[in-house]
């Protein structure tokens, strides 16, 4: 549960600051914003398998990652990013870097529904892009943010392949989430004894109260912010 709360709490914040960021950018009217939309999206269609055996193998190999050879540049020894104690913030990066384009699309959809005769008059009324941002196109994304956060909660609660990936042949407590907990209670894994379906059918039951109730509360805070003329 722990891991699965920093990877929806931690992993969330960042991901949609980050998806928000580029989708403010890739509006704002730069040149090659087809270009940088299709690039930041490309993770979303290579297979999560291939990506996450990307990340392990090129990027935070021991011998030859492209960190560690980052490392040596500066003189520092090799880090071991796949060890006990960073593992979990490896994945957690990698599993980033593979959201952060799904949830730029959204918020460009929604940023571009938003009527440009707002901005046109915030900006003769002295509006800095700082202040557009926060009066005008935060709070006329409530909608989208709200439905990106449910989105965000389902990705979270069924965290697997990527637990999977980079822990493939014990489960290991840094990487376990509840997903794979209750796989591996229903099949057995590492130290699971005796299978019990019971208790795997429960953990996906309050798996689904806790999606129903960020839905909920998320719903009851980001309410939509309606135009005015």
């Amino acid at each position: 549960m722990k891991n699965m709360v920093m990877i929806w709490l931690v992993g969330g914040i960042i991901t949609m600051c980050l998806s928000m960021l580029m989708a403010v950018i890739l509006t704002s009217g730069i040149r090659g914003a087809k270009f940088f939309k299709a690039a930041i999206y490309m993770p979303n269609i290579i297979s999560a398998v291939a990506l996450a055996t990307m990340w392990i193998q090129y990027v935070f190999n021991y011998d030859y990652g492209l960190l560690n050879q980052i490392v040596k540049v500066f003189g520092g020894e090799n880090v071991r990013w796949l060890g006990t104690d960073l593992i979990f913030w490896a994945m957690m990066i990698a599993f980033i870097f593979g959201s952060v384009g799904y949830y730029m699309l959204i918020f460009i959809s929604g940023i571009e529904s938003i009527p440009q005769d707002l901005y046109e008059a915030a900006t003769i009324d002295g509006a800095n892009i700082f202040d557009r941002f926060f009066q005008i196109t935060l709070p006329l994304l409530k909608g989208v943010i709200r439905t990106c956060v449910t989105f965000w909660s389902i990705n979270a609660t069924t965290f697997f392949l990527w637990t999977k990936m980079f822990s493939p042949i014990n489960t290991e407590t840094a990487t376990i989430v509840p997903v794979v907990y209750l796989y591996d209670t229903v099949f057995g894994g590492k130290g699971v004894v005796e299978r019990d379906a019971g208790a795997g059918a429960a953990v996906g039951v309050v798996l689904t109260l806790i999606i129903i109730a960020v839905y909920v509360i998320t719903n009851l805070i980001l309410k939509d912010s309606d135009l005015e003329y």
